[in-house]
C-alpha cells in the first residue's frame, strides 16, 4: 500500500499565520488525553490591512483544515475529534473556521528515518508498514512534527476535491 504525507503546499507564502496561536493553544495538549484543556471554540483575531490567504490547509503552526477537508476526514475517520478555530479580520470583515484534529498517534517512525541533529524534525521519513494497520489519515507519533499520513485511497480523495494549498509526498515504507 502507498502513504502520502499531506502538507501546506510551500508555494502559498502568503497564507494566514495565526499571531499568538501557541500562546492559546498548546502543542502538546493535541492529543486525545489532554484535549479537554483546548477550548471547544477558540478565536483568533488578525490584525493588519493585509489580506491573508485562506487555504485549506494550514500547517506551519497547528495542523488546521478547513470545512471541506474536514468532510473528506470524515469519510476515512469518522470517530476523529475536532477543536474549532476561527479565525477573524473585524478591519476587512473576514472571518474563516478551520479544524483542529485530535488524532490518536501511531508509533510507526522506522528505524531507517532520519532525523535533524537536534531530533526535533524528520528529515526522510519512513514508516513501519507492521505498525500502520488499516488507518487511512493518521498522525504519526512525534513529539516536535506534526506529521499527517493518508494511504493512497484517501490521499486521491482529498486530491480530486480541488481544495487549495495541499501538497502530498509520498512515503517510503519499511516493510
Amino acid at each position: 500500500m502507498e502513504y502520502f504525507r499531506i502538507k501546506q503546499d510551500p508555494e502559498y507564502f502568503d497564507a494566514l499565520i495565526i499571531p499568538d496561536v501557541i500562546n492559546q493553544i498548546e502543542r502538546r495538549y493535541v492529543t486525545p488525553e489532554a484535549a479537554h484543556r483546548i477550548n471547544e471554540i477558540t478565536i483568533f483575531k488578525l490584525a493588519g490591512k493585509a489580506t491573508p490567504k485562506f487555504i485549506d490547509l494550514l500547517d506551519r503552526q497547528l495542523f488546521l483544515i478547513s470545512a471541506p477537508l474536514r468532510q473528506t476526514f470524515e469519510l476515512y475517520v469518522p470517530k476523529l475529534k475536532y477543536k474549532t478555530v476561527i479565525v477573524v479580520n473585524s478591519s476587512k470583515n473576514l472571518q474563516q473556521t478551520y479544524y483542529l484534529p485530535i488524532f490518536v498517534p501511531v508509533d510507526c517512525l522506522s528505524e531507517k528515518s532520519s532525523l535533524t541533529p537536534d531530533k526535533r524534525g524528520v528529515k526522510h521519513l519512513v514508516l513501519n508498514q507492521a505498525a500502520l494497520g488499516r488507518q487511512a489519515i493518521f498522525k504519526v507519533q512525534h513529539n516536535y512534527e506534526d506529521i499527517i499520513i493518508a494511504r493512497l485511497d484517501a490521499a486521491e480523495s482529498i486530491l480530486r476535491r480541488q481544495l487549495s494549498g495541499i501538497k502530498m509526498y509520498r512515503v517510503e515504507i519499511d516493510e
